[in-house]
């Protein structure tokens, strides 16, 4: 039996191309009245994005079956159907909305009240999203993580192994 080990680097810091925005284009949602916008993402599996927001420390909500949505608020009681949302203590909530390709992030960004600004939040979502799909994928591949290290600059590091029978 032989052993080996991989460490594997997981720089996701704001240069990270893979899961960061698109061209990070914010565009009005259809209604013309609507003060809600859209950011586009490359963010494509839910369990994975909900990862990400609990690692961030975020306590979202969904639908409790599968396929449905729930409502977000917004502005004058405006409201819009979304896959993920955050309730903002201010009454306007933050949500993630599946548009068939990726899942979206759909908000009112006069009354944004998370902790950092949306593209601090969206680079963050972006790093704790490609951790946990890498970490996924990894252990569908027969690996093992062993450490999960935060350095002091936003850098993450993950040791992985697994064992090869020859």
């Amino acid at each position: 039996m032989k052993t080996f080990a991989a460490t594997i680097i997981a720089v996701v810091a704001s240069s990270a191309n893979a899961f960061a925005p698109s061209n990070v284009n914010v565009r009005t949602s259809t209604s013309l009245n609507s003060h809600f916008s859209s950011i586009e993402t490359q963010l494509f599996n839910k369990a994975t994005l909900l990862k990400a927001l609990n690692d961030m420390g975020i306590k979202a909500k969904t639908a409790n079956e599968e396929g449905q949505q729930i409502e977000a608020r917004g502005y004058k009681g405006e409201t819009i159907m979304a896959d993920i949302v955050i309730p903002q203590q201010n009454n306007y909530d933050v949500a993630f909305r599946n548009n068939g390709e990726t899942y979206e992030l759909v908000t009112d960004l006069q009354f944004w009240q998370q902790a950092m600004p949306v593209d601090a939040f969206m680079e963050r979502v972006n790093q704790r999203y490609a951790i946990n799909n890498l970490i996924d994928s990894s252990t569908e591949d027969g690996f093992n993580v062993d450490t999960v290290k935060t350095a002091v600059d936003g850098t993450v590091t993950l040791e992985m192994s697994r064992y090869a029978f020859n």
